[in-house]
């Protein structure tokens, strides 16, 4: 996928996840909302006030393909509103596959981590497993799923890695 293709992918892609929000009073849609906050985050935003500012700096043309109508951009409490009634599961998978149809050939390689926190006062406060599927070229996690420590010894969270279609998906705990 050349690097031109990335933005109108991700916008299609995301306009899958489900808009709980009421419709009155839908100022901004959602895959515009969602389309923004990744390409700020990917452009190295990290926090909702950063994310507002990164998309009012963009030039006019890339604000309409984002999305978003001329001269409006949403502010860090529209995000707010928007994003704590996100379907997180739905952006999660929506944002797995496209980061799945955007990988490459040469992003076929991909590293396997995990890793386990210690609880402390034995039950009392259990550890936690988590697990991550990163394709390291492309700079993306393709998949995670953590899990807290059982006290019988339960084994980690895994991910299938489906190879034929290169998309990954938490299996459980």
């Amino acid at each position: 996928m050349t690097n031109d293709e990335i933005g109108p992918s991700r916008l299609a892609a995301l306009a899958r996840v489900p808009d709980v929000r009421s419709r009155h009073g839908r100022r901004y849609p959602l895959p515009a909302l969602l389309t923004l906050a990744t390409a700020a985050l990917f452009a190295g935003a990290r926090s909702r006030y950063a994310i507002a500012q990164w998309g009012r700096l963009q030039p006019a043309e890339a604000r309409r393909a984002r999305g978003f109508p001329d001269h409006a951009m949403p502010a860090a409490t529209t995000l707010h509103d928007a994003f704590k009634r996100v379907d997180t599961t739905g952006f999660e998978a929506a944002l797995q596959a496209w980061a799945a149809e955007a990988l490459g050939p040469a992003d076929r390689q991909v590293v396997l981590e995990g890793k386990a926190l210690r609880g402390i006062h034995g039950d009392e406060l259990p550890g936690v497993r988590l697990v991550a599927v990163y394709a390291p070229l492309a700079g993306l996690v393709l998949a995670q799923a953590g899990g807290q420590d059982q006290p019988s010894g339960s084994v980690a969270p895994t991910i299938a890695i489906s190879w034929s279609t290169k998309r990954a998906s938490g299996v459980g705990t």
